[in-house]
């Protein structure tokens, strides 16, 4: 089975949709045998899971349906599995549906073209919920829930324990400049003994740290994988995204904000309600909640247990389960 999958990637898309490809991509390879292709469309970046497969960027001025329509006949693709930015999916997107159709392709979207499912073979949406669009008709199968999310996670999961290592998550670009003022807010709410943890992702600007900060702060530069430091954290703050999951899914207790307005209210709303982790309006809210959280060893353990419990299945699984049953 050759399969191609198409995505997007890039200092104002954020790295959220390569990464659930190459989840993609692993499950395909490990559990169907597939050989697998990527298209990226986006800033080229070096990520060593993406080194394991042939792959290939094209700039954003590219055309998107030539490139897709050329690799998908130059590596004889019989499925193709699109991961799109929703701002960047072309107008004319079903004319390249209908093409790979006719050649026989089963087509895959991964979070999006909803509009488009008369020319899509499965529908899989990484999320715990699915509001179908005004005269939505279930024309092919929609998938989603807490065992659908797409999630980058392969080190051993242990019991929380009490500790002060807290980890910092702010996105593959931190696109609303935290990195200016959240280091200072957990500088002066936090105390001396806090281990503190940033990441900054490969296209963001450098975090601006206290002169002289009170406790230890380590600054960790676009690493290739977050495991190790969210499996070795005590507690996260994060921004909503996939990260959010991963650190649900090693049941970190967690502090989660959207720095994007109104985008994510709903999702946040039914995090809340789930009890898997503490939802905060914005970076002051989440450092002042971080650090009730961490006077609060109940309380953390029960969001640890409570988000292991949600996360129990990977989305990985279902995936596979579904193409395999759709290629019958």
């Amino acid at each position: 089975m050759n399969v191609l999958i198409v995505c997007h990637a890039g200092s104002s898309l954020g790295l959220g949709h390569l990464t659930r490809s190459l989840v993609i991509a692993k499950a395909f390879r490990e559990h169907l045998g597939a050989e697998v292709h990527l298209l990226i469309q986006g800033e080229t970046i070096q990520r060593t899971d993406l080194s394991e497969y042939d792959h290939m960027f094209i700039g954003l001025g590219n055309n998107l349906l030539e490139s897709v329509s050329e690799f998908a006949q130059v590596t004889a693709a019989k499925v193709v599995v699109f991961d799109l930015h929703p701002r960047l999916v072309p107008a004319d997107i079903d004319r390249l549906l209908i093409e790979l159709r006719k050649g026989h392709c089963k087509i895959i979207s991964v979070d999006g073209f909803i509009t488009h499912q008369g020319n899509l073979d499965l529908v899989f949406i990484p999320s715990f919920g699915f509001s179908p669009p005004e005269g939505f008709c279930c024309a092919v199968p929609v998938l989603y829930g807490w065992d659908c999310f797409l999630l980058n996670v392969i080190s051993p999961f242990s019991e929380w324990m009490y500790g002060k290592k807290v980890l910092v998550l702010t996105g593959g670009t931190d696109a609303t400049g935290l990195g200016k003022s959240l280091p200072m807010l957990l500088n002066e709410a936090l105390l001396v003994d806090t281990e503190l943890h940033w990441v900054t992702g490969p296209y963001s600007e450098q975090p601006v740290f206290p002169v002289s900060p009170k406790f230890s702060i380590m600054n960790h530069q676009a690493p290739s994988r977050l495991d190790d430091l969210m499996v070795s954290s005590n507690y996260a703050i994060t921004v909503y995204g996939v990260s959010f999951f991963e650190l649900l899914y090693y049941g970190v207790p967690t502090v989660v904000f959207s720095p994007y307005g109104n985008k994510d209210d709903a999702e946040l709303a039914v995090i809340a309600a789930e009890g898997v982790a503490l939802v905060a309006r914005d970076e002051i809210d989440a450092v002042d909640k971080l650090k009730k959280l961490m006077y609060n060893d109940l309380l953390a353990a029960s969001f640890s247990q409570c988000a292991r419990k949600k996360l129990s299945v990977q989305g990985d699984h279902k995936f596979v389960q579904a193409v395999f049953a759709m290629m019958d």
